[in-house]
């Protein structure tokens, strides 16, 4: 597990420290410095995957700034605008690395599309970049389709769902009915809206394709994945994904269902729900915006699945603008289901007078409460709330 971060000369962060921790949260205001930390880790992976090594140090001889996970322009796009001498410093310490890890890049050759000249010191690289389960799951992901692409990747042990989950589909149909999700993260036999006759209907199996349908009652009761409408269409490289909604008083599920005719959000969160129950102990999952296109109940069962994830082995590095993912987060804290020393708040402020990003760190009490609430940590809904009172 990565346990610290620490970033200089990179984008927003000129000095940056950054502590990370089983289940990791960044909040703040838009072009903060949030999407930075992800974007940093990405590149690292991104840059052995492209020189085409597996943790050798002296062979990886560029940071490949424009990839399949992450474009990030120029060098002179990534160092920070009152960048502290010449070089981007990218520092990593966890349980793999006896000594916090260094990446020293030199930033000569400002419009090229790589950077050269690499110095890397301290201990070999850690486990994550090369050997350990990734997956990097961004904002703009998954949508509706009648069809989605096939990925050269499920058949292997831990595969790449894409950046966009855009292979999720794929997945289900490889591992669908083989996977066994972890007991620790089945969906609960509860969902506010769903009968447990229904939800034990719908889970009837530890199989990901049921435990996938079981998550989602959170998101629209009754829907579940239809594993034989989620299939590849033979002599093409296309896949289909199929719904249907299950009724306790119907002996059989609906007719299938076309990704549009269910719902935006189901589709949009269904890599994250994905990767959540797949991910084997020891991964690292970084996820952007969990929460877009859900209801504010979903989004706080999405924050309760994180923390059983996390709970279960998986480091997880969230970006969110959610406050319902924080309290699905602080009442799995409340309720045991992960350790509050197991849980990093990182709140991101950009100062408009140097344009520098600094980290504000409260923290979650075992009984779910907050030891501080910053100005701008989730609080708009006071703000809104006085000036209707007031």
């Amino acid at each position: 597990m990565l346990n610290n971060l620490s970033l200089r000369n990179f984008k927003s962060a000129r000095e940056l420290d950054i502590p990370l921790k089983r289940l990791t949260v960044l909040s703040g205001l838009n072009g903060s410095g949030k999407s930075t930390v992800l974007q940093s880790i990405g590149l690292l992976r991104q840059s052995l995957e492209m020189n085409g090594h597996h943790g050798e140090l002296k062979k990886l001889e560029t940071l490949n700034l424009r990839g399949s996970m992450v474009q990030l322009g120029t060098a002179g796009d990534v160092i920070s605008q009152r960048a502290l001498g010449t070089c981007i410093e990218i520092a990593l310490s966890g349980e793999t690395c006896d000594q916090p890890w260094k990446l020293s890049v030199d930033t000569l050759g400002k419009e090229s599309d790589y950077i050269l000249d690499i110095n890397g010191i301290g201990s070999p690289l850690p486990e994550f970049l090369h050997k350990k389960p990734f997956q990097f799951i961004q904002a703009d992901r998954l949508t509706p389709s009648a069809h989605y692409n096939r990925s050269d990747t499920v058949d292997k042990v831990f595969p790449f769902l894409g950046t966009g989950g855009e292979y999720t589909p794929d997945f289900l149909v490889e591992q669908g009915d083989k996977l066994e999700v972890s007991e620790k993260r089945r969906c609960p036999h509860s969902a506010v809206g769903v009968s447990e006759e229904l939800m034990k209907k719908i889970t009837a199996t530890s199989k990901l394709y049921d435990q996938v349908s079981g998550w989602m009652q959170h998101l629209s009761p009754g829907v579940r994945l239809r594993s034989s409408d989620t299939e590849r269409i033979k002599q093409t490289d296309l896949v289909t994904l199929g719904f249907s909604y299950a009724s306790t008083e119907l002996a059989q599920d609906s007719d299938r269902r076309r990704p549009a005719n269910v719902g935006f959000g189901l589709t949009y969160s269904l890599p994250i729900v994905t990767a959540c129950l797949s991910a084997p102990p020891g991964s690292l999952l970084l996820l952007e915006n969990p929460e877009a296109h859900l209801h504010p109940r979903g989004q706080a069962a999405m924050g309760a699945l994180l923390a059983k994830c996390a709970s279960d082995g998986v480091q997880i590095l969230v970006e969110t603008h959610s406050d319902h993912i924080l309290n699905g987060i602080r009442l799995a804290v409340k309720n045991k289901t992960i350790k509050n020393t197991d849980v990093s708040l990182c709140n991101f402020v950009r100062d408009t007078a140097t344009g520098d990003s600094y980290i504000q760190n409260p923290m979650i009490l075992p009984n779910g409460e907050l030891s501080a609430w910053p100005e701008g940590f989730f609080d708009e809904w006071e703000r809104s709330l006085e000036e209707l009172l007031g």
